[in-house]
């Protein structure tokens, strides 16, 4: 999977949030994310295993349950980051709390389908 990037931008008037990155369900589950901070900031990384394309059990986005990333790296951060996932949820998201600054996140998913 080619790096992917997502942001989020001021949250002084409220919680924002990145669009949420599908994971390639095919490939090796290993991943990397960065999150890159300019000006002040509160963020965390969450995951969710909901699938709104699931075709036996599809789950509205409205309704998907997002908790905070397994690695603390990444969770009620305030400067740069890094984490990896060992095992790779279906969707990631960043969460920006607080701060009129912004957030970048790269994820970087290793390995290709195997055969």
């Amino acid at each position: 999977m080619q790096p992917i990037v997502v942001r989020t931008t001021d949250a002084t008037a409220g919680t924002t949030y990145s669009r949420p990155v599908r994971m390639d369900s095919y490939a090796n589950a290993q991943s990397v994310v960065q999150v890159d901070v300019t000006g002040t900031v509160n963020f965390t990384v969450e995951t969710s295993m909901d699938d709104p394309n699931d075709t036996v059990n599809p789950v509205a986005e409205g309704s998907m349950v997002w908790i905070s990333a397994v690695d603390t790296n990444l969770v009620a951060k305030t400067a740069d980051a890094v984490g990896a996932f060992v095992v790779t949820p279906t969707f990631i998201r960043i969460k920006q709390v607080s701060g009129n600054g912004s957030t970048k996140m790269t994820i970087a998913q290793f390995g290709n389908a195997p055969y």
